[in-house]
């Protein structure tokens, strides 16, 4: 959901970045999430494509930051993809409204918590859209939850 959060948010505000989602782990062969989908539409955001993809399938060196949902979606990529720390930010640090550095994942928790899940993300990408400096030629990663969902 973040991914399509992103992309709906940067095209509103005419940005040119390259953005990628993707899990710590491979459920490259499972299905996208109709909750997740059906999320999405319900916003007018368009949905994320339809299979998700794993870290290990990107350009890492290219990606500049490193959104992550959990404070264990950061470690995975230092331990097991070798990504430098300073590339690495919880989305949720830029919530302005400053509820937790973390986003938990809806994943199995019904319509309700998919719709607060997605506030929420809304949030923290509108809040680092505000107030960073890096998007000038900048390529971005938003990990999933390591349940390898495309809620992230």
């Amino acid at each position: 959901m973040a991914h399509a959060i992103f992309l709906d948010e940067a095209k509103k505000r005419s940005l040119t970045v390259d953005v990628y989602s993707a899990g710590v782990f491979d459920f490259s062969d499972a299905p996208a999430l109709v909750e997740t989908t059906t999320t999405c539409l319900q916003h007018n955001t368009p949905p994320p494509k339809e299979t998700p993809t794993w870290a290990g399938q990107l350009p890492l060196d290219s990606i500049d930051r490193f959104l992550v949902m959990e404070q264990d979606h950061a470690d995975m990529l230092e331990s097991e993809y070798g990504i430098e720390p300073k590339r690495i930010s919880l989305l949720g640090s830029f919530d302005p409204k400053q509820r937790g550095r973390e986003i938990a994942d809806p994943f199995s928790h019904g319509s309700l918590v998919y719709e607060r899940s997605y506030e929420l993300i809304r949030d923290c990408i509108i809040g680092y859209l505000d107030t960073t400096d890096e998007l000038d030629d900048t390529v971005l990663d938003i990990p999933l939850p390591p349940k390898g969902t495309v809620s992230g």
